[in-house]
Order: C-alpha cells, then structure tokens, then sequence
C-alpha cells in the first residue's frame, strides 16, 4: 500500500484500459465471494473476512499503522474501507487452521488499479471512470462469471494499454 500513489491525478487517466478491466476483474471475484456467502453485507466493496470470521481481528498495531497511513494518503472513504478489508483479508488468510473456499484472491484486482492510477471512486452514476471508460456497479449477481475478465500480469495489462489506450 506504502508504493501506491493514491492521490495521482496525473495517473488517473494512464492506464485505462487496463486499469477498467482490472476493476471489472475485482467486481468479477468480489461477486463469486458474495455468492459463497449468500449475498454480500455491502456492495461493491465489503469486509469479506469480517463475513467469513468475525472473531478473527487485525492485530491493533496493524490495525493503528493502518489508520494512521490512511489519514494521511488515501482520501476516499470506500478508498479506505477496500484497505481496511484487505488487510483483514490479510489477516485471515495467514491464520492458521482457518480453510477458505477455493475461490481467488478477492482484492489482487483492485490494488492493481490503484498501484496502476491511484485510487478512483464511484460517481453518482453508480460507475468507476477510468479517463473516458466507465465500469458500471451492478447488483452483485450481474457481475457473476466463471472466467476472469483479465489476467493479472504485468505484460498482459501493458499488452492491454497499448492496444486499447
């Protein structure tokens, strides 16, 4: 999170393509997960680990250092709750004993958006924009697929920005 740079309003507008279908990606898997809990608390972004285990906690000098970087880089309040939920994702999948579905990584997509832009944030459309490229945020169960929208590797997201950017 120290390497994002979530305030890049130069970046904003790099890497669109790229960083759209990174974000269709993120829907994509966020909604496979929601579905494996019956239906998401929040949507498009929730506390995936809160949902699975509510007693497993960040530890609170995580959790404090967590705080004290947001208040001081990140500025959106969904920004901050997809890093709060990351790192609780974090935290649940390094306990030991803890068995999740075989399901993938719910956030790699998004932080690849924001390591690729910076942050970005819905508008009152219900859409992320990505420089002229809109990702609309439908009910969880639209975004549902079992093939990924991208794959998360660099040369391909590159491969992607040069074709279609």
């Amino acid at each position: 999170m120290a390497d994002i740079r979530w305030t890049n309003l130069e970046g904003r507008n790099a890497h669109v393509a790229s960083r759209s279908r990174l974000m269709i990606e993120y829907l994509r898997r966020a909604s496979l997960w929601a579905e494996a809990l019956g239906g998401p608390p929040k949507w498009p972004i929730f506390d995936i680990a809160g949902a699975l285990a509510p007693d497993v906690r960040v530890d609170p000098e995580v959790a404090e250092r967590l705080e004290e970087f947001l208040m001081a880089h990140v500025g959106g309040i969904e920004t901050e709750n997809a890093c709060r939920a990351a790192i609780r994702w974090a935290t649940l999948r390094d306990t030991p004993g803890v068995r999740l579905p075989d399901l993938p990584d719910p956030f790699e997509p998004l932080f690849l958006v924001y390591e690729r832009g910076g942050e970005v944030i819905a508008d009152e459309s219900r859409a992320f924009n990505f420089g002229g490229r809109s990702v609309r945020i439908k009910p969880w169960r639209e975004h549902l697929s079992a093939e990924p929208a991208i794959s998360l590797d660099t040369d391909t997201l590159d491969a992607v920005d040069n074709e279609e950017g």
